[in-house]
């Protein structure tokens, strides 16, 4: 669920790729990010930096996040609802 971008070491020039070509790319990429940050925060089974992490999990939360951007809900906020859906029973109170 993590994006592959590295934003500290350009590949290649900024005109290419799809942040040039779609209005508000980049906040969208930073606002998913943030979201998914939290989410692995949160939920240490969908960190594959945890030693909790579950990768059968995370690939549930992914396919959910999956079906939720495709009805249009933001990617952010996808991420964070099937993540609810999924993984919320795991969280602790």
């Amino acid at each position: 669920m993590r994006t592959e971008t590295d934003r500290s070491t350009p590949s290649a020039p900024a005109s290419s790729g799809p942040s040039s070509d779609v209005p508000g790319w980049a906040d969208l990429i930073d606002s998913y990010e943030l979201a998914l940050g939290a989410v692995e925060r949160d939920y240490p089974v969908l960190n594959p930096d945890s030693a909790d992490f579950r990768e059968e999990l995370m690939l549930e939360v992914y396919e959910a996040m999956k079906l939720l951007v495709k009805q249009g809900t933001a990617p952010a906020l996808a991420v964070e609802l099937a993540a609810l859906q999924t993984a919320g029973r795991l969280r602790p109170h």
